[in-house]
C-alpha cells in the first residue's frame, strides 16, 4: 500500500519556526506586521518543509523589473516612471534583460528567490497563464505594458486595438488607400493587437487588406525594419501610407522612403507608435501614437507596493488613454 504525503500545516510551520500559529498568519497575510527577521525565518521554514503555498517575497525593498529589450527606446520612459514611484516609497528596483530566456515558473522564482525581491514588474510576456497565476498566488506581481489577456493578475496598459484602429482610419480620412502595416514580433500582446485594430480599421472605412502590405518582423531592430520597408516600397505598386508598430520601425521606413526619393507625405505617409525620441529627431518629425510611458510605470510600481504592504490588495487592471501626436510625416 502506498503512503500519501501528509499536507503540511500551520501548525507545523509555527512550531518550526518556533513562533505562534498568528504570527505565521500575519506573515502570509500582511508581512508589514511582522518583524523583518522572523518574517524570513517563516519563510526559510515553508520552503524546508515544503510548503506549497510559500511565498517568495522578501523584506529587502527591491523590487524586480523584467525588461525584454534594452534596445528599444520605449522602455526608458516606463523604467522612469517605476523608479519615480519606488523612490517615493524607499524601494530600489533591480533590472533583469529577459533576453533569450524563456519566461518560465521556475525561471522566474529562481530569480526572485536570489535576488531577494518583495516584488516583480514584468514589461515582458508571460504568455504561460497557469505560471503567472501561480506566482501572482506566491510574489506580489504586476504587469506592465505586456500582459497575459487570459488572467486575472494586474497589469497597467494600453487598449492596443483601439489605438491602431483609430490611426488606420486617420490616414484613410487623408485619403490614403494603400495603406500598410509593419507589426513587431508576434509573441508580444501589442503586436497582435496593434494588427487587429489595423484590419478593423481598414474595414471601418472600407478597404480591403492586401497581404503584401502587412510585414511582420522577427524582432524589434532597426536592420530588420530597413530590410522589411525596403522590400515593401520597391513592390510596383506600393503603398501610399505605413502604419508601424513603433517608432523605430518608422524612422527605418522613413529612411529607406527618403534614399529613394519619396516624398513625404505626399508620396507615402507614415506613422509611429510610442512617440519616443526618436520620432522627434527623424527629418521630418514622425506623427506618431503618445503612450504615457512614464504614467504607466509610475502606477505600475505604486500597485505594486500597495500589494507588497498588504498580500490581500485585489487585483487591479489599469488602461491608460493614447493620443495621436501629428508631425511632418503625414
Amino acid at each position: 500500500m502506498r503512503s500519501s504525503k501528509r499536507k503540511i500545516t500551520i501548525q507545523d510551520i509555527a512550531d518550526s519556526a518556533d513562533v505562534s500559529i498568528a504570527t505565521v498568519s500575519r506573515a502570509l497575510n500582511n508581512k508589514d506586521t511582522v518583524k523583518a527577521k522572523t518574517y524570513d525565518k517563516i519563510i526559510r521554514v515553508m520552503r524546508e518543509l515544503g510548503y506549497e503555498d510559500a511565498p517568495i517575497s522578501h523584506h529587502s525593498k527591491l523590487i524586480l523589473i523584467l525588461l525584454p529589450d534594452i534596445d528599444n527606446p520605449f522602455y526608458s520612459e516606463l523604467i522612469k516612471g517605476i523608479s519615480g514611484a519606488a523612490d517615493r516609497h524607499g524601494f530600489q528596483e533591480i533590472i533583469l534583460r529577459t533576453g533569450a530566456h524563456p519566461l518560465t515558473y521556475n525561471f522566474i522564482e529562481e530569480v526572485v528567490i536570489d535576488t531577494h525581491a518583495d516584488g516583480l514588474i514584468t514589461l515582458d510576456a508571460i504568455s504561460d497563464t497557469e505560471a503567472l497565476e501561480k506566482l501572482c498566488a506566491k510574489i506580489p506581481l504586476v504587469q506592465c505594458a505586456e500582459y497575459n489577456d487570459q488572467s486575472n493578475g494586474s497589469f497597467v496598459s494600453i487598449d492596443d486595438v483601439a489605438a491602431a484602429k483609430m490611426v488606420t482610419e486617420y490616414l484613410a480620412s487623408k485619403g490614403k488607400k494603400r495603406i500598410a502595416f509593419i507589426d513587431g514580433p508576434r509573441r508580444y500582446k501589442y503586436s497582435r493587437y496593434r494588427l487587429e485594430g489595423f484590419l478593423k480599421g481598414l474595414e471601418q472605412v472600407g478597404l480591403e487588406a492586401n497581404p503584401n502590405f502587412i510585414a511582420q518582423l522577427p524582432e524589434l531592430s532597426y536592420d530588420a525594419a530597413l530590410s522589411v520597408a525596403t522590400q515593401m516600397l520597391s513592390m510596383t505598386v506600393r503603398p501610399d501610407a505605413i502604419f508601424t508598430a513603433s517608432d523605430v520601425i518608422a524612422g527605418a521606413t522613413l529612411k529607406v522612403a527618403r534614399r529613394m526619393g519619396l516624398r513625404i507625405p505626399e508620396d507615402l505617409g507614415i506613422i509611429g507608435f510610442d512617440n519616443t525620441n526618436v520620432a522627434i529627431m527623424c527629418e521630418p518629425a514622425l506623427t506618431t501614437v503618445k503612450q504615457p510611458q512614464y504614467q504607466m510605470g509610475f502606477i505600475a510600481c505604486e500597485m505594486l507596493i500597495e500589494k507588497i504592504k498588504n498580500p490581500l490588495t485585489p487585483p487591479r487592471q489599469v488602461m491608460l488613454d493614447v493620443e495621436l501626436i501629428i508631425r511632418e510625416s503625414m
